[in-house]
């Protein structure tokens, strides 16, 4: 019996890690995949799919799409495989990564890890509430989750200006984004390129809309921002307000890039579970 991965739609842990890889050779790829495909449970681990991997899944054709459709002229240098670890205990996602790397060690390289955690439980870094538009309860699934119980993820690591933040007005921030620091409420005078305006899923018809577990993320540099994720039953939601907040199609940018900047971006197909382990049903090796 197919299903989805639990933990897109369960609630997020206190802490996280993102686990970024890129394929290294394909001579044993179907082992390695049969062998990550055995450890993810869906819940506590997360895996999505990108990049030169999805060549051995020419079937996902909402995948293959995507490229024509997005807005970011980089979106072909995403990662090949992403893991998503959910724990509280930040010694158990210590031991649970070091053990995904050695599951994919044969085929991928470990390009990055990014460490995540929450802030005033719901808070980015920048001090604003995060996904306060999300669907909620039921309103989730046919949100996120495609009819076959998959899944397409957008992994978008932004890096914030915390000299900007730190030295702006209270005023200049909540313009940037719409919203007050203190409350949460949305302002009804704002400027065009605020966030809230920029993104906001009424835009498009139908709604844009998207589930979002994003979570903050710093490093011992003391450089951090947010670690966005997306979930959707395609890529059209997050490309057409990706789009807007470009300005391709206004020339208006989004305010919130006076703060912060998009690092990389990776665009992933997260694969239904079928009893109990990864559904693999779809890897073609002669492709």
């Amino acid at each position: 019996m197919k299903t989805y991965q639990t933990g897109i739609i369960e609630d997020k842990t206190s802490s996280a890690i993102f686990m970024l890889f890129k394929l290294t050779g394909s001579g044993k790829l179907s082992d390695t995949l049969a062998k990550l495909s055995n450890k993810i449970d869906g819940s506590s681990a997360v895996a999505g799919f990108g990049n030169k991997l999805m060549k051995f899944f020419p079937k996902v054709n909402a995948y293959q799409q995507h490229k024509f459709n997005s807005p970011l002229l980089d979106n072909e240098s995403g990662c090949d495989v992403a893991i998503w670890l959910k724990n509280n205990d930040k010694g158990k996602l210590f031991h649970q990564a070091t053990e995904f790397r050695n599951i994919l060690s044969d085929s991928f390289e470990l390009q990055n890890v990014v460490s995540a955690y929450s802030y005033r439980e719901k808070f980015d870094l920048s001090d604003f509430e995060d996904g306060i538009e999300n669907p909620e309860g039921d309103a989730m699934l046919p949100v996120a989750i495609s009819e076959d119980g998959s899944s397409f993820w957008v992994l978008q690591q932004w890096l914030h200006d915390f000299n900007w933040l730190s030295n702006s007005s209270q005023h200049a921030k909540e313009m940037c984004i719409g919203r007050s620091m203190d409350d949460s409420h949305q302002f009804a005078d704002l400027p065009p390129s605020a966030h809230v305006k920029k993104s906001a899923k009424e835009n498009f018809e139908p709604e844009a809309e998207l589930l979002r577990k994003s979570m903050p993320w710093s490093d011992d540099k003391l450089n951090g921002g947010l670690m966005f994720s997306s979930f959707g039953h395609s890529f059209r939601a997050f490309n057409l307000q990706m789009s807007s907040m470009l300005g391709i199609d206004d020339g208006i940018i989004d305010g919130v890039f006076k703060f912060s900047k998009i690092m990389n971006t990776n665009y992933l197909w997260c694969p239904p579970m079928s009893n109990g382990v990864l559904d693999l049903s779809l890897l073609e090796m002669g492709k």
